[in-house]
């Protein structure tokens, strides 16, 4: 029986240098590779986390500048579709009333008459002396117009009256000596009227001030 043990402790110890000798280093070298398995996992992780994040800010940068881009443009082209519409509503309103009123005031025989004694009376209180001509609308009969003139002014005319013009509305008096035109015709008070009136119309109907 005393040998049966003494065999049974021999293999013990048999079995346990084996274990320290090829189970223990084979074990820690395991559990080695499993912890540096770990740092590794949780390196590439971390690493991809952060390259996730720089990817996702990077993308966030671009759609925003994108956003901006599209932004501004959005802006400049309703800038410039409201200007345009602008124009066109200044354009329809402002300028076809304009000139619809001043063709039908200017081509009135009585206005134009009117115009034509205020400028000679005008010439002659100033002592200006010069061969005149006085050019009416085409539109208004030379008739009508001379005899509303007054006498001493159509005597001042060379053709003794006026003669008819190539323009719509108003009239001209020529001043020959001084080779000098006083222009009062449709075109002319348009333009004159349309500087100081537009400024006006356009802060009314659009709320703009200035220009």
């Amino acid at each position: 029986m005393e040998k049966f043990e003494k065999g049974q402790d021999k293999i013990q110890k048999i079995c346990d240098t084996l274990r320290k000798e090829t189970l223990e280093p084979a074990r820690q070298e395991a559990q080695e590779i499993i912890a540096e398995a770990h740092a590794k996992a949780a390196k590439i992780i971390k690493e991809a986390e952060q390259q996730a994040v720089t990817l996702h800010a990077q993308a966030r940068k671009s759609i925003e500048q994108e956003r901006n881009v599209f932004q501004s443009s959005l802006e400049q082209a309703a800038r410039q579709g409201l200007e345009s519409l602008r124009q066109s509503i200044e354009h329809k309103l402002f300028n076809e009333e304009l000139e619809g009123l001043l063709e039908k005031q200017t081509a009135d025989p009585k206005l134009i008459a009117n115009v034509v004694n205020a400028i000679v009376e005008a010439v002659q209180k100033e002592g200006i002396s010069s061969n005149l001509s006085a050019v009416i609308s085409k539109r208004v009969s030379p008739e009508q117009v001379n005899a509303l003139l007054l006498e001493n002014v159509k005597s001042k005319l060379n053709e003794k009256g006026v003669t008819l013009g190539n323009f719509s509305g108003g009239a001209e008096v020529k001043l020959h000596g001084k080779r000098l035109t006083i222009d009062i015709t449709d075109q002319t008070l348009k333009e004159l009227l349309a500087g100081y009136a537009r400024k006006d119309f356009r802060q009314l109907i659009f709320g703009i001030k200035g220009g």
